[in-house]
């Protein structure tokens, strides 16, 4: 039997939230952040999952900011710092920047039942994937498992 794609395990998983929840987040297609993980570890972990023609570039410059550091985004063939407080990165600005990179062709969404722990579990789909699910199993119980979250939301804060 071939490999399941990550909309194969997440079809399979809201068949069955409560069956498949053990396998689901062991072996799911899901991306783990954790509150004290290097923000370029996140960028580097949502351009593994997408397909190689919807990667993008990232690079990191010295800031003579108190963080110390800008993450540099490219799109379109220009780079844009991404937009953190003078005094630190976060999991969220930089979480929130990728969301806006990939848009509108993939979404980011926040794997619910993983919300209350300080590592969060992300799923990366093409925004035709996360419309077929819906389709398939309801938009509101997509949502119940996989939450968009926006320019206004705060998971690590």
């Amino acid at each position: 039997m071939g490999t399941f794609t990550d909309y194969q395990k997440m079809e399979q998983y809201l068949r069955d939230p409560e069956g498949e929840a053990d396998a689901f987040w062991e072996a799911g297609p899901l991306l783990w952040v954790d509150w004290r993980d290097y923000d370029e570890w996140i960028l580097q972990g949502v351009c593994e999952r997408l397909p190689e023609t919807a990667r993008f570039h990232y690079e990191i410059q010295d800031s003579s900011l108190p963080r110390g550091a800008d993450i540099l985004l490219e799109r379109d063939g220009a780079l844009t710092a991404i937009p953190y407080a003078p005094d630190r990165m976060d999991r969220d600005t930089t979480l929130k920047a990728a969301q806006a990179r990939i848009a509108p062709d993939y979404q980011l969404r926040y794997f619910l039942p993983s919300a209350e722990n300080d590592t969060i579990g992300f799923c990366l789909l093409s925004a035709a994937e996360w419309r077929e699910l819906e389709a398939a199993f309801g938009p509101q119980a997509v949502a119940r498992q996989f939450q968009p979250f926006g320019p206004e939301s705060c998971l690590f804060g």
